[in-house]
């Protein structure tokens, strides 16, 4: 009985928006290049998305950016690179945007490099102050070429339609499980 109960409120539960990036100030340009782990500015010739299509999306669903390095500042010494970073600013992942330069500031985090809105990562065009201070960079000096997998996402699909059948059968036992209740609370 507890547990239609607790089904049933679920039923009612409707989700609401909240957002859990919350940056401190943001640090000095010495400070960030100390504490990140890539600095580089570069071109983003790809984004993907292996999520775009799914009907079940979150602000945290990982995004692959592909940049064309320009110049480095620290650790990147390849012409290409990826960086990933989340969907959304309300899971403090930074929007980048196709065919734009930035200036990044990315941390390795379990081998991947990731950029978050947290950090100084800014337009290109808006970092004049932080690339002065900066000073130039370094040509990267490693030729590579990466193509990222567009269909790296086809388990996605798997795992949301094993959630709508899960769902579909949880709501239909509820569904039962009301009706065998209104029926017990009839008889005499």
């Amino acid at each position: 009985m507890i547990l239609v109960i607790f089904f049933i409120s679920l039923l009612n539960y409707s989700p609401t928006t909240s957002y859990a990036c919350s940056c401190v100030e943001a640090n000095s340009v010495k400070d960030e290049l100390d504490r990140s782990s890539a600095v580089f500015s570069g071109e983003v010739i790809e984004i993907v998305d292996k999520n775009k299509s799914a009907s079940l999306q979150s602000s945290n669903d990982p995004i692959s950016v592909l940049f064309d390095v320009d110049e480095s500042w620290k650790g990147v010494n390849q012409t290409q690179i990826v960086v990933y970073t989340e969907r959304s600013e309300a899971s403090c992942g930074y929007e980048f945007s196709l065919n734009n330069e930035y200036l990044v500031y990315a941390q390795e985090i379990d081998g991947t490099i990731k950029a978050s809105y947290c950090s100084k990562t800014s337009l290109l065009s808006l970092a004049e102050e932080d690339l002065i201070e900066l000073g130039i960079g370094e040509k990267p000096t490693e030729q590579v070429s990466i193509d990222l997998d567009v269909n790296e996402g086809d388990e996605d699909s798997t795992n949301n339609y094993l959630l709508y059948s899960t769902s579909l059968i949880v709501v239909l036992l509820l569904a039962v499980a009301v009706v065998n209740i209104k029926r017990l609370k009839k008889k005499p």
